[in-house]
């Protein structure tokens, strides 16, 4: 007769919690959203077994034109735990990449609730995939399980290399500030990191993005980045909370050759699932020496460059406040809409979409609602 190890009654006990906590709470959340679920989950588009070919070049899209040279594609993942994303979402991404601890993709026929299964549902799977070592010293003293990684070798044009993601969980809030701290991370080396480097970290800070240091404050003071994290109201997926939107930013040698390592681990046990979303088209390259705009610079603490834009626009927010940016056509219609966190240091907004002409960018303060106006000039 075999008996269970303490490590069994310990993982049975989670699973009986969790029962508890989350399988009973979001199933009577269901039975009443039923009908709106169906509809809200039928808004995101997952598609698993994508190469580490198709992934990359989904990441850096039209590579010759955002700065960067992608190569030698590499991913250590099961083929049902990354794919590409589609769609409407509620944590600011309608286009990009998933790379997760557990399924993606939503697969009733084989009890998969995935990243698009039926909001409110539980997603947890044991992918027994081994977890990966340079987060296991994120994490420790605790191992990683599950892990999914995608990396690759990048040249960039410019001083600096950029993407946009959101980091979300299962985990999220019940385990906060616990052993469960399921964790990922943006792993740099090349010229000027001489060891793998970390650079998927809370802005303006060294600390990494992870379940413990960004959550909505409840389970302990782990975390005081609460202005960072967005409780889940069950709309188009199933993480039960998740990052704003963050900009990874790492200054680098133009035309040198680096080594780009994405990966996403449970920690602690091979329970629930993470999951990073990576934005389309968001890792770019580029020179980051600001155009002379001194009436914002000295006025609202912004560096707006350049004023005659090709693709994109960068600003750098020296007096880290938030921020509302619009652009407005000669017609007086808005264009464009978007946001900086008074996190974000630098940012890089893309508005390819625009036609060429003259623009007028209005610049809102939220602390005291105080305008500013600049013209661009769409090339």
């Amino acid at each position: 007769m075999e008996f269970c190890t303490p490590k069994c009654f310990f993982v049975l006990y989670r699973f009986i919690y969790l029962y508890k906590q989350k399988f009973m709470k979001k199933f009577i959340f269901s039975i009443v959203t039923i009908a709106s679920s169906y509809i809200a989950c039928a808004q995101l588009t997952i598609t698993p077994n994508q190469t580490a070919q198709q992934l990359a070049t989904l990441l850096v899209a039209t590579a010759g034109n955002l700065g960067v040279t992608v190569t030698n594609p590499v991913l250590l993942c099961d083929s049902l735990a990354s794919g590409e994303l589609t769609g409407i979402s509620n944590f600011g991404i309608n286009n990009g990449i998933v790379l997760s601890s557990g399924f993606v993709k939503a697969d009733s026929l084989n009890n998969i609730v995935g990243l698009n299964g039926i909001p409110s549902a539980f997603s947890s799977d044991y992918v027994g995939t081994p977890g990966d070592s340079m987060l296991n010293t994120v994490v420790a003293p605790y191992i990683t399980y599950d892990a999914c990684v995608l990396e690759f070798d990048i040249q960039p044009v410019g001083n600096f290399m950029e993407f946009e993601y959101v980091f979300g969980s299962e985990e999220y809030p019940e385990f906060n500030c616990s052993a469960f701290n399921d964790v990922f991370g943006f792993y740099i080396s090349g010229p000027g990191f001489a060891t793998p480097t970390n650079i998927a970290l809370i802005p303006n800070t060294a600390i990494p993005v992870s379940i413990n240091s960004i959550n909505d404050g409840s389970g302990g003071g782990c975390s005081i980045y609460q202005n960072l994290y967005v409780n889940n109201i069950d709309t188009t997926n199933t993480m039960d909370g998740f990052t704003t939107p963050i900009i990874a930013h790492v200054n680098v040698t133009p035309a040198q050759t680096y080594h780009l390592k994405l990966a996403i681990a449970d920690v602690s046990d091979g329970v629930l699932n993470s999951f990073v979303i990576l934005k389309a088209n968001s890792l770019k390259s580029g020179n980051t020496p600001p155009a002379t705009l001194n009436s914002i610079n000295k006025e609202a603490g912004l560096e707006i460059y350049p004023t005659e834009i090709a693709n994109s626009f960068f600003v750098n927010n020296l007096q880290l406040q938030d921020w509302k940016l619009e652009i407005v056509g000669m017609d007086g219609q808005l264009v464009y809409r978007n946001q900086i966190s008074n996190q974000q240091s630098k940012s890089s907004f893309d508005i390819s979409a625009l036609s060429k002409g003259l623009y007028l960018l209005k610049m809102t303060r939220a602390q005291d609602g105080k305008v500013f106006v600049e013209k661009l000039i769409k090339q």
